[in-house]
């Protein structure tokens, strides 16, 4: 009897080890399955850049660890030729990229579909060789289906009789405004900034354009895939705005680090947009845009706002 008792005694105890050692066992495979899934890094972001003063919130995000706060990781790649960041966008090197409302327009109606989350802020001043005189015949540089194009328009009106002379490279354009082979051309910021050095005039308009021509734009694999990781990045970029808005100098800081070769000496007279919080353009701009577009390209846009942009990361902020 004793015997038995013994028996069932340490059954019992070898059964307790065996279920709390199990237990052990498995609470340590959990622990490192859960450990495995955090050490898994989050896919990463690549935003093309344009060597465009709208750029810098973003790069002032980047170095002052924005967008590590915001728990995404964003590498932006500056691009110096629009076609290259085409490229890029199509070979899918990058998820987005800085863009304009004509390019998002006419790019609606190819297979690949690029989505605007974000507008950005630049500036698209004249450069002349002297005073423009109003009534008088001047030729003027700029890119066909192109905001500068639309910006031309807006500037110079019915004052004067312009002939427009299509140079889509930028430092082309500006070496015809220097060489005087052009009376003026439009330049985004800071390229306006470096041709004021080499003695041309800059002549800016307030007030034009009503509201921001420049956007981020993402392409619908990236908004499906990476949707977390664009929304910190527009978390990042509304925390940098309102750094620049207090201290524009942070933007000229940002600028001069990011791209390559600007001279020390626009440092300071480099001309800046008002950088706003984020947003989308409004319905009625967009609908402004998309007839002047179809005007320039003969061609019908059949698309309004609801497919044109993805609001709700702006909406979230």
């Amino acid at each position: 009897m004793k015997l038995l008792k013994k028996q069932i005694m340490f059954m019992l105890i070898l059964s307790l080890v065996l279920i709390t050692t199990g237990c052990t066992k498995e609470e340590q495979n959990t622990a490192q399955a859960s450990t495995a899934e955090k050490a898994e890094p989050e896919p990463s972001l690549q935003v093309g850049m344009m060597s465009a003063v709208d750029a810098a919130p973003f790069y002032h995000a980047l170095e002052a660890g924005y967008y590590e706060d915001e728990g995404v990781d964003v590498e932006l790649v500056l691009f110096t030729n629009g076609q290259h960041r085409q490229t890029a966008l199509q070979t899918q090197q990058v998820d987005g990229a800085m863009s304009d409302l004509v390019a998002l327009i006419t790019q609606s109606t190819s297979d690949f579909r690029l989505i605007g989350t974000l507008s950005t802020d630049g500036a698209f001043p004249l450069l002349a060789t002297g005073p423009l005189t109003e009534g008088t015949k001047i030729t003027a540089g700029t890119m066909e289906i192109s905001v500068t194009n639309y910006l031309l328009d807006a500037y110079l009106g019915d004052r004067y009789d312009v002939e427009k002379v299509f140079i889509n490279e930028i430092p082309a354009r500006l070496e015809a405004v220097v060489s005087s082979q052009l009376d003026t051309g439009i330049f985004p910021e800071p390229f306006a900034s470096i041709g004021a050095l080499r003695n041309l005039e800059k002549l800016t308009f307030e007030g034009i354009p009503k509201e921001s021509l420049n956007i981020i734009a993402f392409t619908e694999k990236a908004i499906q895939e990476k949707e977390s990781q664009i929304a910190g990045f527009h978390r990042a970029y509304g925390r940098a705005v309102k750094d620049l808005q207090g201290d524009p100098t942070l933007a000229r800081t940002a600028l001069m680090n990011a791209i390559p070769a600007l001279p020390e000496a626009i440092r300071t007279t480099m001309g800046l947009p008002e950088y706003h919080a984020p947003s989308l353009p409004s319905e009625s701009f967009t609908k402004e845009i998309i007839s002047w577009t179809e005007g320039i390209t003969g061609t019908e846009y059949a698309v309004g706002i609801n497919e044109l942009y993805d609001t709700r990361f702006v909406d979230a902020l």
